[in-house]
């Protein structure tokens, strides 16, 4: 039990250290050496539980899409919210569903970024969750239009992708920088007053 137990850890820290060097240096310049040292184990030991790098890599890849599935749950009452209430709440759960998995998240962004390929499974699992999201925030704005608290005149569709984009620029730029800019929390707020209350009528 107690080796099983080791073996099980000894897993746990392989993964963890290769989603690090996967995101910071891409899969072509991280090598099983490299991952060895920064777990602390041999490199025998990583081939005791991956075939090879693309393995592991493929591993990497399935932990870190495991959070991006959708749970009906609490996200989908917020239809029992007031509509501008509503896009309050969606935009603090897309945060703090970002904040809580800041380093899958951190792990697809620079994959991304450095263009790696990536299973259409990865992809697809992030876009479905995207689209749930943008779908809640249409659907509200359009109840909002039905109810007459925001303005017949707005394109629901286009208005649901910019608050999402905004919230994406927001987040992303808590990623990469480290200059002292505001919170996120912070944005959100001023995201709310420049996006969501706007589209009030007034």
């Amino acid at each position: 039990m107690e080796h099983e137990r080791n073996g099980m850890d000894a897993r746990v820290k392989i993964l963890e250290s290769a989603n690090r060097l996967f995101a910071r240096h891409g899969y072509e310049n991280t090598s099983l050496a490299s991952v060895a040292r920064e777990a602390k184990v041999s490199k025998a030991l990583i081939f005791w539980h991956f075939e090879n790098k693309e393995c592991l890599f493929d591993e990497v890849i399935a932990e870190t899409i495991a959070p991006y599935h959708i749970e009906g749950g609490d996200i989908e009452n917020v239809n029992t919210l007031s509509p501008d209430d509503a896009l309050e709440v969606i935009a603090d759960r897309y945060t703090a569903f970002v904040l809580e998995h800041i380093e899958s998240v951190r792990f697809f962004l620079s994959l991304f970024l450095r263009e790696e390929k990536m299973p259409d499974a990865f992809f697809a699992q992030v876009l479905e969750l995207y689209r749930h999201f943008r779908r809640l925030i249409r659907e509200n704005i359009e109840r909002g239009q039905k109810e007459g608290i925001f303005a017949q005149e707005l394109d629901a569709e286009v208005r649901a992708s910019l608050i999402l984009s905004t919230l994406n620029g927001i987040l992303v730029q808590g990623l990469v920088t480290t200059d002292g800019s505001p919170p996120a929390a912070g944005l959100v707020v001023a995201l709310r007053e420049t996006l969501i209350d706007p589209m009030r009528v007034s």
